[in-house]
């Protein structure tokens, strides 16, 4: 509302609430962060401006996790997107995050030594195998409520933080439509792995330059493709 004018104007618009399953509520903003070995990690995820000027729910979920402790702990950030006009394109996103951090978390262990020991072999066929699992679960939740599988279906990028120190790698993988950026020296520097148009098999890349930070820091793999399979596929 502007003080100096005669009427009111409206610039935001809440998502309609069902009083008898006010769980769906999505909150506009999200805020996180954390400060885990040689990393500081601060996380937002907000509501775009069309969404809010017609009154729609944030169709991202950003879930951040911590799994272990001391030096063998394995710090999770997950961002999911819903696809665009569909009604339940933010409880997706929130799923897709929630199973993929049950498969992290449940497996953090071994990832840990993984990322430690730079297994890339290794780490690409296992993450490529939980974020396979992560979207066949939406593909059977959207079965047992007979909705069409792309419409409850997302695009999911991940990161994988090392709480040791010692350790400087730094994992992502995903699958779907989304970027990676750094921010060094007030600029944002694209780092996204370079990516074929087809679709398959998840790909391995270093990213373009710079690759490593003075401080030695390493973004090892990606497993993105540009869109996501066919939720026919099996």
């Amino acid at each position: 509302a502007d003080p100096g004018a005669d009427r009111l104007e409206v610039l935001a618009a809440l998502p309609p609430a069902d009083p008898d399953d006010l769980d769906d509520l999505v909150a506009d903003t999200v805020l996180d962060g954390a400060h885990y070995g040689a990393c500081t990690l601060r996380a937002a995820s907000v509501r775009g401006d069309s969404a809010r000027y017609r009154g729609e729910p944030r169709r991202d979920s950003l879930l951040t996790a911590r799994f272990g402790t001391g030096e063998q702990a394995l710090v999770l950030v997950a961002m999911a997107t819903g696809a665009r006009a569909t009604p339940g394109a933010h409880l997706a996103a929130a799923e897709a995050c929630q199973w993929i951090a049950r498969a992290v978390g449940r497996s953090h262990g071994r990832l840990v030594e993984d990322i430690r020991a730079a297994r890339r072999g290794d780490l690409k066929s296992g993450l490529h195998r939980l974020t396979d699992r992560s979207l066949g679960k939406l593909r059977a939740t959207a079965a047992e409520q007979g909705i069409d599988p792309e419409e409850y279906t997302a695009s999911l990028r991940c990161l994988l933080l090392p709480a040791d120190p010692e350790c400087r790698t730094r994992v992502f993988f995903g699958i779907g439509e989304g970027g990676l950026f750094r921010l060094r020296d007030g600029a944002f520097q694209d780092i996204e792995p370079q990516v074929t148009e087809t679709t398959g098999e998840a790909v391995v890349g270093f990213g373009s330059p710079p690759s490593e930070t003075p401080e030695g820091d390493r973004l090892t793999m990606d497993l993105g493709i540009t869109t996501p399979p066919s939720p026919y596929e099996p």
